[in-house]
């Protein structure tokens, strides 16, 4: 080996060591080289001894003091960068916006700041298991990295929340960069094992520095105009939200929910017609015992989502013609709790999500997710139960023919007491014979 074989070595195989180059060409080109090579320092010959001893030390010290320097730096980089996405963590935003908010109260500049939230993030979690939602995370931090670039930055806040810090920056310029994050976020899809994909969504509040606000001030404003954003579904976004009203986020909240029913109908024919004829029985008897409004909601908005939690069950699951296994049957028993909380990803009626979560309760409290009985089962679901029940066993099947009307009234009042309510149970059968009596006329 030559010198400076031996010096890359040295430096290679311990690189805490300190070296000195000694040789008999003093020449400029051989001490760069020697340097290039891992050397701290150089001495031509002859030399003295304790010049050597001198240059050894300095070299030692000299080492030392590099690598702690390099090794705080790393300590620095984990102690500011979040570890899943890699991305600055709240740590280095808290530190940034407060330098930010100094400057931009010193210079009297612009400052805007971005609060982002994961939409239903557990429910996605949920929805296809922590793995991938680690990959939703890696990839909404991607897009967010894409468009905040220097001087603005940004940093994950929380589990499911990202910050992004905009120095100088107006609140239309923040905006741009946000909707552009908006669109990259919703291009990012996930499925679960029943092949069902849903695309990712961001809800965004941005707030703006005037001259006073503390940086706690800007971070609070912007998360609460991000829950102003969360309420505003997918369907209005381009909407001003000073022009998303109640009653278009209400509607707008039902028809996201029944895209998601469509996405079952697509798997499951039988689902549509199931749910749209459970409902127009449930409603009609409702009607008939004169339930009030709110009960009534509860029907008529409950009753074409009940099944919406089985958008997580798989599809040999779903299908299945014969009896279920008991994993199986967990799985599908999963449904009515999955689906009440999507239900309420978007709307407050508390009728509503009650009704889609306790359906297949039973009267005598065999029934599930609660093993609720008797009146601790609200009115309007006990008797959705019973139409739910009824127009399951009238519809056919590709595996099997639907019970006629005679055979499914005797089901409900064998039921009578345990499945069913059994006062609502008489009342429904009187009401199914009106109408199969009338349509047997109608027919003659």
């Amino acid at each position: 080996m030559s010198g400076l074989d031996v010096i890359a070595a040295l430096r290679e195989s311990i690189p805490t060591i300190g070296v000195v180059a000694i040789t008999g060409f003093v020449d400029v080109d051989v001490a760069v080289r020697s340097m290039k090579a891992g050397a701290d320092d150089f001495l031509g010959k002859p030399f003295d001894a304790e010049v050597l001893w001198h240059l050894l030390n300095k070299a030692v010290d000299s080492r030392k003091r590099r690598l702690d320097a390099e090794q705080a730096e790393v300590y620095r980089q984990l102690a500011y960068t979040d570890a899943l996405t890699g991305c600055p963590n709240r740590r280095f935003i808290d530190e940034f916006i407060d330098d930010a908010v100094d400057a931009a109260r010193r210079e009297n500049n612009p400052m805007a700041v971005a609060y982002f939230d994961i939409d239903n993030f557990k429910l996605l979690n949920d929805f296809v298991g922590h793995d991938q939602g680690d990959v939703v995370l890696r990839g909404v931090s991607s897009a967010i990295a894409t468009y905040v670039t220097e001087p603005n930055v940004y940093g994950r806040f929380g589990g499911d929340e990202f910050v992004a810090v905009f120095p100088r920056s107006s609140a239309i310029e923040a905006r741009r960069v946000v909707e552009r994050i908006r669109e990259a976020v919703q291009r990012i899809e996930v499925m679960n094992g029943s092949q069902i994909v849903l695309p990712t969504r961001v809800s965004v509040g941005i707030s703006t520095f005037k001259g006073v606000e503390t940086p706690r001030d800007l971070i609070a404003a912007a998360e609460d105009q991000m829950y102003v954003d969360k309420s505003v579904t997918p369907a209005l976004i381009g909407t001003a939200i000073e022009e998303a009203t109640p009653d278009a986020i209400k509607i707008s909240n039902l028809k996201a929910l029944r895209n998601l029913v469509k996405a079952i109908d697509r798997r499951d024919s039988y689902t549509r017609f199931h749910s749209d004829h459970a409902t127009h029985l449930a409603a009609t008897l409702g009607r008939l015992l004169m339930l009030p409004p709110e009960q009534m909601t509860a029907i008529s908005i409950g009753g074409p989502i009940h099944d919406l939690g089985k958008i997580v069950v798989p599809d040999d699951v779903l299908r299945k013609p014969g009896p279920l296994t008991l994993e199986e049957r967990k799985t599908m028993e999963e449904h009515p709790v999955m689906g009440a909380a999507i239900a309420a990803a978007v709307t407050d009626l508390e009728t509503v999500v009650n009704l889609v979560r306790h359906h297949h309760e039973r009267f005598d409290g065999a029934g599930y997710p609660a093993g609720l009985s008797h009146l601790e089962i609200t009115l309007p679901t006990r008797i959705f139960t019973l139409s739910d029940a009824y127009s399951a066993m009238t519809t056919d099947r590709p595996y099997r023919k639907g019970l006629s009307v005679e055979q499914a009234v005797d089901q409900i009042m064998r039921g009578r007491g345990t499945q069913f309510d059994p006062d609502l149970a008489i009342e429904f059968v009187k009401m199914v014979e009106r109408e199969y009596g009338a349509l047997r006329e109608e027919a003659a």
